[in-house]
């Protein structure tokens, strides 16, 4: 190996070096700019890419949301979602993260059917007409392929474009032992498209699993495969080289996850003086993407349960930035409680 050894780099018609290298190994560096190249902040377009959020829950067998921001989407083939743990202080994949998502794939014959692992980025206009790259980190129970695409997506309302699908398109082989998968893609522009009214439109990242021979030109013709697929760490940053993943501070991260889907709490109590006789109290929480849908109450893990002389309970009056507590009660002349319950706000795209 050879060594280059200098003081500083300066360009010839720079007054001041823009590297100056100390004699203990420390550097100092003179920056034009970094908001604006590959490292800015928030350079990562996915949000929970390194899998420490899950709100709902740890293990999901429904095609439908699972860690948050990622959706366990299956049509004839099934999969099972869960969070799996990191050994404290492995070194297969760097960085000491805790969690990976596990996909474990029922494949079922059919050439609609799929199974797919995505994320449905906000705004088409993101990355529109740019080259970036899909990082992640893979592993299996066999070796096998898995497949990367882009799709833009142009919402609803009006007269929106058709979707773009298969922008880079690529399948690749992984092993039994983690590896690192990296993929650069040129978004297409999307000049000449026309937007949805409903303020839904998006870019998708899918990572497919399992595919059925009407999707093959969308996953490299990756064909149909049962098994289990573990995945960590998942970036999709702009340029065409891939950098060290993003680890934004974990209370940011669940902040952007809290645009799209939260829990709020419900407890309540009051002395009813007449059957039927209710109260309404508001609720106040971070503003979501859109008026979110307020699902029923469940009991909240985190706390013990009350329900007495309770008629009807709803979250309701939603806004994307706060609602209302009712109750009714059933019976006058007694107290009228539910406590220790919570509602899931949904805001995601969908």
């Amino acid at each position: 190996m050879s060594n280059l050894r200098v003081q500083q780099l300066q360009h010839p018609s720079a007054t001041t070096p823009a590297l100056a290298l100390a004699n203990d190994g420390a550097a100092s560096a003179q920056l034009s700019a970094i908001n604006g190249g590959p490292l800015a902040g928030f350079r990562n377009a996915i949000i929970n890419g390194n899998f420490d959020v899950w709100q709902r829950g740890t293990t999901f067998s429904t095609s439908d949301f699972a860690a948050d921001r990622w959706l366990n989407a299956y049509v004839g083939s099934s999969a099972v979602m869960s969070r799996q743990s990191f050994t404290p202080g492995q070194t297969d994949v760097p960085g000491e993260p805790r969690f990976f998502n596990r996909a474990v794939v029922t494949s079922v014959a059919g050439p609609n059917n799929y199974s797919i692992l995505l994320q449905r980025i906000e705004g088409v206009r993101t990355f529109a007409g740019q080259t970036v790259t899909i990082s992640f980190w893979a592993k299996a129970n066999a070796s096998r392929s898995i497949a990367v695409e882009l799709a833009q997506w142009f919402g609803t309302g009006g007269s929106p474009s058709v979707m773009v699908s298969a922008i880079g398109a690529t399948k690749v082989a992984i092993g039994t032992a983690w590896q690192q998968i990296s993929v650069t893609v040129t978004v297409p522009s999307i000049s000449g498209k026309t937007l949805g009214t409903n303020g839904d439109d998006y870019l998708a990242l899918n990572i497919w699993f399992d595919g059925g021979s009407g999707f093959n030109a969308r996953n490299g013709t990756l064909g149909q495969q049962s098994g289990t697929v573990d995945i960590a760490r998942v970036q999709l940053e702009p340029g065409g080289f891939r950098t060290p993943f993003e680890l934004r501070p974990l209370g940011a991260e669940v902040s952007l996850c809290k645009r799209y889907g939260q829990w709020v709490p419900f407890n309540m109590l009051f002395y009813a003086s007449v059957a039927g006789q209710y109260l309404e109290t508001s609720l106040s929480w971070a503003e979501m993407r859109k008026t979110p849908v307020a699902n029923t109450l469940v009991a909240d893990p985190n706390t013990v349960q009350t329900n007495y002389n309770n008629a009807s309970n709803s979250v309701g009056r939603m806004t994307p930035y706060g609602g209302s507590c009712i109750l009714q009660a059933t019976t006058g002349a007694l107290s009228c409680y539910v406590t220790g319950y919570r509602s899931w706000l949904d805001a995601e795209l969908t």
